[in-house]
């Protein structure tokens, strides 16, 4: 019995000790006048709980779980969101813009939106776009029961279809735009809508390596060449090519990242130089440098590599002759026919648009009037245009880009916050979103 008692006692003070860590302070004030802000409405986003500021703009409130997301709003400011990775034993202090403090570029929050798929028992797992219809991934109880949707772009429902074998991993798309159910056992099956049965079947099984292996090398077809994107040079650039048949295959692009390359040999001879001096400082041997967190070892090295390697070189159809080529790396894009010759270099300047997001070691600007480039590139598969995406305080705003002048056309912010994998088709976005206490749905909006 006393050791019950005991082992109840230390349960409970492991909880205890564990919800302290997790305690979250904070102090808000107006970004202007910097006076403290009382009655602002804090919310763990997702839930239904949550606090409010003191006459001193003070707040803590408890965080069961981290990464958690918290809902600033307040009447007289703009809403704002803040992602918690970590808790800190002091206060964190956060700026709150006023509503009449207005944004300088011009953009128009779409208020044509829907939900295609909204329910109170089934959640979204995965959708994609298949011509102009939406197969869509639903799932219930711990995904043990889950169904295929297909929905028409209204959102009226053309077929329901039983998985092949459940639980489901996800919907994927390959250069053919040949749809196919990834199950969680590793096998993956073509869906193909029977307009006769007015259902989905599901073709071809086979494993998910094999099908990623076959397709996944390949960015599109044009005029009977599978097209494809390879990393040269330790991954600091890119040759894009083709496969024909009779002909074989044929490069059509290379592009090397040289500036990219001088900024990471300079900076691996100043961490080697730094190495040694604090080896010499601490009277150890080079050899006694990984794990020891005051160097640059193997593991900060592998890091700071991916910051260099992870290039972004598009690579998009956008005719039926022509292909576009956004080379980040020189500040351009490139016309192409399907040989590779370019036919326009255009200057470009959108990708460097960013902002800061946080004034000081101890403040946070929650409502920053900048937005920062999101690095995604979106294509519309109806009429081939290009999107790209800023990011600011939770919310993604879409801006098509002008591949003749290198400009952006006047944006849309999608009106719910955190939207999920973002799709274009015929001017609409789509996306998934999840709202408080709500299930992961399916909404679109006009662009």
């Amino acid at each position: 019995m006393r050791s019950a008692i005991i082992t109840t006692f230390l349960v409970f003070l492991q909880f205890t000790l564990f919800s302290q860590t997790l305690i979250f302070k904070g102090i808000i004030r107006d970004e202007q006048s910097l006076k403290p802000i009382p009655e602002v409405n804090i919310k763990i986003y997702g839930t239904t709980r949550g606090t409010a500021t003191d006459n001193a703009g003070r707040f803590l409130i408890n965080l069961e779980n981290l990464p958690a997301t918290l809902l600033f709003s307040c009447v007289g400011y703009e809403n704002a969101f803040f992602k918690v990775t970590e808790v800190s034993k002091t206060p964190i202090e956060f700026l709150l813009r006023s509503k009449s403090y207005t944004l300088k570029e011009v953009s128009i929050t779409s208020k044509n939106y829907s939900f295609l798929f909204k329910d109170k028992d089934y959640s979204v797992l995965d959708y994609e776009l298949m011509d102009d219809k939406v197969l869509l991934l639903i799932f219930r109880t711990l995904l043990n029961k889950s169904q295929l949707i297909l929905l028409g772009r209204n959102g009226d429902t053309l077929a329901v279809s039983t998985l092949p074998e459940v639980p489901p991993s996800r919907l994927f798309k390959d250069f053919f735009s040949n749809i196919h159910y990834f199950s969680r056992s590793d096998f993956a099956y073509q869906c193909f809508y029977n307009k006769g049965t007015k259902n989905v079947d599901f073709l071809y099984k086979t494993t998910v390596d094999s099908l990623e292996k076959a397709v996944k090398p390949y960015l599109f077809c044009l005029s009977n060449r599978l097209y494809f994107q390879e990393s040269i040079a330790n991954k600091f650039g890119t040759a894009i090519g083709y496969y024909e048949k009779g002909t074989g295959k044929k490069y059509i692009r290379q592009v090397i990242y040289s500036k990219k390359i001088t900024e990471f040999i300079d900076d691996e001879m100043f961490y080697a130089k730094w190495n040694e001096f604090i080896a010499k400082a601490a009277n150890l041997s080079l050899d006694d440098l990984n794990g020891d967190s005051r160097f640059y070892n193997a593991d900060e090295a592998r890091a700071h590599a991916f910051e260099y390697f992870n290039m972004i070189f598009p690579v998009i159809k956008t005719g039926d002759n022509t292909i576009t080529f956004i080379n980040f790396g020189d500040d351009d894009i490139e016309l192409m026919n399907k040989d590779g010759k370019i036919l326009k270099t255009v200057p470009i300047s959108f990708h460097h648009e960013t902002v800061k997001k946080s004034d000081t070691i101890s403040s946070v600007r929650l409502s920053d009037p900048g937005w920062r480039w999101g690095t995604t590139i979106l294509v519309d598969e109806y009429n081939r245009n290009i999107y790209t995406t800023y990011l600011r305080s939770g919310m993604i705003r879409i801006n098509r880009i002008d591949v003749e002048t290198g400009k952006l056309y006047s944006g849309t912010v999608i009106p719910l916050p955190f939207p999920e994998k973002i799709e274009i088709y015929n001017g609409e976005a789509y996306f998934l979103n999840k709202g408080i206490n709500e299930n992961w749905k399916l909404a679109k909006c006009r662009l």
